[in-house]
């Protein structure tokens, strides 16, 4: 059996977590302020969440380039890897996946074997890690393959947004729609569905329903979390926020101390703006 590597997208979120070095990253590309910038690797969360009010324009993003996946394939190829497994964002949320599935046919000296999350952030994460394990517990590519497929068939984001512009910029959201949702103080509600789409659950009048409402899906979807194997929260520069999340998911029995609540990275910050909270999760099977 040959050597078995995993990739995944900087929008993953590993790089904020410690003792995944072996997990190769594909970098998303920011442009802001007429400079670019390597997400993750030439910006990260704190710095670019304290720029994002100071622009006059909203950032924008570039999926991990064609030279940038090969120069990878072949690190990998030299370190003696046989078969390649990338697990990406979503599909419907970026270019990235098709990218794989591009750069794989120029590629002859490995087996590259795209992945489609159909999710974003430490859910993609969170199965790299998995499928990091197994790898180095001797499963085969078919064995990874078909444990990402149950974790992604059971897997869920509910979140809430304040400022809904960088979804109106990113054709989320029209701009009536965000028109009237502004001058009626409506907090929308939405979730990363089946499909790995981002879609309109609920529309609420203030961010504590929202973030009740979030927090109560999220419990009565896992029987007050007994049957959510991961979780994270999924917020970008929020601490109060979280702050307020985790007290309530405390208050259902839930340790919250060893909880992922880093902001989420940088390129995926760029389409949704500051402010956002959230609950990612995979249930038990």
């Amino acid at each position: 059996m040959g050597k078995i590597g995993i990739i995944t997208c900087s929008t993953s979120g590993l790089d904020y977590l410690e003792g995944y070095e072996d997990i190769e990253i594909a970098r998303t590309t920011i442009h802001m302020n007429d400079t670019e910038y390597y997400d993750g690797k030439d910006i990260h969360p704190k710095e670019f969440y304290a720029q994002l009010d100071t622009l006059d324009t909203i950032p924008s993003t570039a999926q991990p380039s064609t030279g940038q996946l090969l120069d990878l394939y072949e690190k990998m190829y030299l370190a003696g890897y046989s078969d390649i497994i990338y697990i990406s964002i979503s599909s419907h949320l970026s270019g990235t996946y098709q990218g794989v599935c591009v750069s794989k046919t120029y590629v002859d000296n490995l087996s590259i074997h795209p992945f489609d999350s159909k999710s974003a952030s430490f859910l993609t994460g969170f199965m790299a890690i998995e499928a990091h394990k197994m790898a180095n517990d001797g499963a085969s590519v078919q064995e990874i393959l078909a444990h990402l497929e149950t974790l992604r068939n059971h897997d869920h984001i509910y979140f809430m947004v304040d400022d809904l512009s960088y979804l109106v910029k990113n054709g989320r959201l029209s701009n009536a729609s965000a028109f009237i949702a502004s001058m009626l103080k409506i907090k929308p509600l939405l979730e990363v569905n089946a499909e790995g789409k981002i879609v309109a659950w609920e529309k609420i009048r203030t961010t504590k329903k929202a973030m009740d409402r979030v927090v109560d899906s999220f419990l009565n979807d896992t029987d007050n979390g007994k049957n959510a194997r991961f979780m994270f929260l999924f917020n970008t520069d929020a601490p109060e926020k979280v702050a307020y999340v985790k007290s309530r998911l405390k208050t259902h029995g839930i340790d919250t101390d060893k909880l992922i609540d880093s902001p989420i990275s940088p390129a995926i910050g760029c389409h949704v703006g500051k402010g956002i909270i959230g609950i990612g999760y995979i249930k038990s099977v």
